[in-house]
């Protein structure tokens, strides 16, 4: 029975390595999605909080040239904040995503190397 214990628990093992490979190579792949993601929604941003606005050099000065009607003005200037929330319920989602993928493999763990000691037992 002594022979039998060690490749029962090394292909346990060996079970929960490949489970681990794959679960950071997912978390790594959704990292990147949400790095792109986020990159995509800020170059989104950048023309439209720079459009029409001119820096006179010598005096600092700020000039926004925007005609008295146009309504986009007042949503270039909440477009910050709209961004700040979707980044950030993005990256909760992330982290929400990447603690439910260790759980699982916490889980599936725990769950293979008991079964290869139950089945040593018997």
């Amino acid at each position: 029975m002594a022979d039998n214990n060690e490749p029962t628990l090394r292909n346990a093992l060996d079970a929960v390595n490949t489970s681990r490979k794959w679960a950071l190579l997912g978390i790594g792949a959704m990292f990147f999605a949400v790095a792109l993601l986020l990159f995509m929604l800020f170059m989104m941003l950048q023309p439209a909080v720079q459009q029409g606005v001119t820096v006179d050099a010598p005096t600092g000065a700020v000039t926004v040239d925007a005609p008295t009607g146009t309504p986009s003005v007042a949503i270039n200037r909440l477009m910050p904040l709209k961004v700040l929330w979707v980044s950030s319920a993005i990256q909760l989602f992330f982290v929400a995503c990447a603690t439910a993928v260790l759980m699982l493999h916490v889980s599936r763990m725990t769950r293979a190397v008991l079964r290869a000691i139950e089945s040593i037992r018997r």
